[in-house]
C-alpha cells in the first residue's frame, strides 16, 4: 500500500468513492440535458414543419375553393342571362301568338275573310303561352342545380386533394 492510504482513515476513501459518484452523475446528467436539449431541437423543428405544410394545404384547398366559388358565381350570371334572354323571346313569341290567333281567319271562299271561328285556336294559343312561361321556370332552374352541383363536385375533388 501506499504511504497515502495507509494514513487515509477510512471514511476518506468513502468520501472519494462519493466524489467519485457524485462527479460521474453530474456528467450523466449534464449529457441526459444535452440529449433532452437536442430532442426539444428536433420535436420542435418538426413540429413548425407540420405547421408549415399544414398551412401551405390550407392555403392550397383555400385558393381552389375560391376558385371555385367564382367560377360558380359565373356559371350562374350565364344561366341568369341566358333565363332572361329566353324570358325575352318567350314572350316576343307570346306577343305573336296573339296577334295571329286574334286575326281573322282566311278563306279563299270568303271576299274579305271573317272573324276567327275556332275556339280551339285560342285556347291552344293560351295553352301554349302558359306552357311556354313554365317552361322557362323549369329550365332556370335545371340550370342553376346544374351549376350547383358541379361546383359542390368540383369543391369536393378540390378539397380532397386529387
Amino acid at each position: 500500500m501506499t504511504a497515502w492510504a495507509k494514513l487515509a482513515p477510512g471514511w476518506a476513501w468513502w468520501a472519494l468513492a462519493l466524489v467519485l459518484v457524485a462527479g460521474a452523475q453530474q456528467y450523466r446528467v449534464m449529457n441526459a440535458n444535452g440529449e433532452l436539449s437536442d430532442a426539444r431541437a428536433e420535436w420542435s423543428e418538426a413540429a413548425r414543419q407540420a405547421e408549415a405544410r399544414a398551412r401551405s394545404e390550407e392555403q392550397r384547398r383555400q385558393t381552389a375553393i375560391e376558385g371555385i366559388r367564382r367560377d360558380a358565381q359565373d356559371k350562374i350570371a350565364a344561366v341568369a342571362a341566358d333565363a332572361a334572354a329566353a324570358d325575352d323571346a318567350a314572350i316576343r313569341l307570346r306577343a305573336r301568338v296573339a296577334v295571329l290567333s286574334r286575326r281573322p281567319a282566311s278563306c279563299p271562299g270568303v271576299a274579305g275573310g271573317g272573324e276567327a271561328a275556332d275556339p280551339a285556336r285560342d285556347l291552344l294559343a293560351v295553352m301554349l303561352s302558359r306552357i311556354d312561361e313554365a317552361s322557362g321556370g323549369v329550365a332556370e332552374f335545371a340550370d342553376r342545380s346544374r351549376a350547383a352541383g358541379l361546383t359542390c363536385q368540383v369543391s369536393y375533388e378540390a378539397l380532397k386533394g386529387d
